[in-house]
């Protein structure tokens, strides 16, 4: 189990339900041992089950599924992929991980370093590639920066500088169809039924509009069959080749 301290800083101080609590296996499957930031994501705390899944702007939304205490960036701008960037960022933040060599790529292939942002430089578009501009370092923030990421990242640039191609489901994997529109889901848990030859995976995502990070309900006790032809979920097919790992 993480220690308190490796939680976001920004959940509530009572105990909540978490993913792990909320979600466990299958019927005769046993869960995956993951990484720290499967185990990371598996704490994540829920918010009450009768809790609507809801856009940037306070619209409900008909998703089954658990939304996840996780908060948005303002606008419409943390979507499908940017929560998966967002989850990633968090984790090496609230872990006490390196923030100095902390980057994402736009879709364009440029780096968006947090270094550079904190320290008071300012992404723009030129030439359809980005440039940068100092600004007042007081006015730029965490917030701010995953803010710029999301504006110029997505699941183009998720698939072709984020992650390499996987075979395997693990617990912090992804599934990334690249398009626009694209999408991307992230693999919460992984649970095998060794004696049926059987994989299933707890799936959480964003989508668009800007939306609540949540657990996609699946069939078999909220999560889903994995199998040759992939994942299908209720509103967009995930083949086995939009399998990744991060790099």
């Amino acid at each position: 189990m993480l220690m308190p301290s490796l939680l976001l800083a920004f959940l509530t101080p009572t105990h909540a339900e978490s993913i792990r609590e909320a979600y466990p296996p299958p019927s005769g499957a046993v869960q995956v041992q993951g990484d720290a930031f499967s185990q990371w994501l598996q704490a994540l705390p829920l918010r009450p089950i009768d809790s609507a899944i809801r856009t940037y702007d306070g619209r409900r939304v008909r998703h089954d599924g658990r939304a996840v205490e996780f908060p948005l960036v303002r606008g419409d701008l943390q979507q499908c992929a940017d929560s998966a960037i967002r989850l990633r960022a968090e984790w090496v933040r609230q872990s006490g991980g390196d923030l100095d060599t902390l980057s994402f790529y736009s879709t364009s292939g440029d780096p968006l370093p947090w270094r550079r942002f904190s320290a008071g430089e300012q992404p723009f578009v030129q030439n359809e590639r980005i440039a940068w501009r100092r600004v007042d370092p007081e006015n730029q923030s965490w917030d701010k920066w995953l803010g710029a990421v999301f504006t110029w990242a997505g699941t183009r640039s998720l698939a072709a500088y984020e992650t390499v191609p996987a075979t395997t489901p693990r617990p912090g994997d992804l599934l990334v169809s690249p398009g626009s529109p694209g999408h991307a889901v992230v693999i919460l848990d992984v649970a095998r039924d060794r004696q049926r030859d059987k994989t299933f995976l707890l799936v959480g995502e964003g989508f668009m509009p800007a939306q609540d990070f949540h657990v996609e309900n699946g069939p078999h006790a909220g999560w889903w069959s994995w199998g040759q032809t992939g994942l299908d979920l209720r509103h967009w097919h995930m083949g086995v080749e939009t399998l990744r790992r991060w790099r």
